[in-house]
């Protein structure tokens, strides 16, 4: 969103130029200044209720590395909210907490959303989408209701649960701890959503094309270990779709 001065100043300059062919008229620069007022006001109010949260409370600072994902710095995304798309918002996500957190401009504090009018953010090109198991009313059926990262949605879709969980130490007499991080990845098929831990497991979900599946994991040196893993499951649905399409 521009600021007011920015707006005022568009206006009042599309003023003078209009008052080079008629008179310059003082009432009609007040009444474009006053259209800009209002204006202002009325985009402002429109995403304010974005910003209506709790604020967020910081981790420990003694837990070594840091809660969010992808890094530990604000970042810029979209998020719809209450039925509601919102861009260029400068936000973090806890996967700890599974929270997200949202910088207002000119504050000194970040807003924590509400999950449950959260349907999808965007955080620079990684989109996340909520998720509502059968347990809490909703149809996504093998998952826990949260958010996931949108790696591949085709017929076949990928999808991951960012976590990260807290590891504490206090044997030596004083408090040690750090972050852990350790991403789970989902493959819809029949209606349902599957934990796939490794290669066999994913192959396991596409019968029928297993022969043509291992060729294309050879061909294209695909990993399914480390940062790489849920990206090589990803072109692995990509490629299933396009066999059995």
């Amino acid at each position: 969103m521009p600021p007011l001065n920015v707006v005022l100043l568009v206006l009042l300059l599309s003023a003078n130029a209009f008052g080079q062919a008629v008179k310059s008229d003082s009432s009609f620069v007040r009444a474009a200044r006053d259209q800009a007022v209002l204006a202002y006001e009325r985009a402002t109010r429109q995403q304010a209720h974005v910003f209506d949260g709790n604020e967020y409370i910081a981790h420990n600072f003694r837990i070594q590395g840091y809660p969010f994902y992808p890094v530990d710095s604000l970042q810029t995304g979209t998020v719809t909210y209450n039925g509601v798309h919102y861009s260029n918002l400068r936000m973090q996500y806890d996967v700890v907490r599974d929270e997200l957190a949202i910088k207002p401009a000119q504050s000194g504090f970040r807003v924590r959303l509400r999950n449950e009018l959260i349907t999808a953010f965007s955080i620079n090109t990684d989109r996340f989408v909520r998720f509502v198991s059968p347990d809490d009313g909703g149809n996504a059926v093998g998952l826990a209701t949260g958010f996931y990262e949108m790696l591949y949605d085709g017929k076949t879709q990928v999808v991951s649960r960012r976590i990260k969980t807290i590891n504490e130490d206090v044997s030596s007499g004083t408090y040690k701890a750090n972050y852990v991080q350790k991403d789970r990845f989902y493959v819809l098929k029949d209606g349902a959503y599957h934990d796939v831990k490794s290669k066999r497991a994913v192959l396991g979900l596409f019968d029928g094309q297993t022969r043509e599946l291992r060729k294309y994991i050879r061909a294209n040196n695909l990993p399914f270990k480390g940062e790489q893993h849920g990206l090589s499951i990803a072109r692995l649905a990509q490629r299933y779709d396009e066999l059995t399409r």
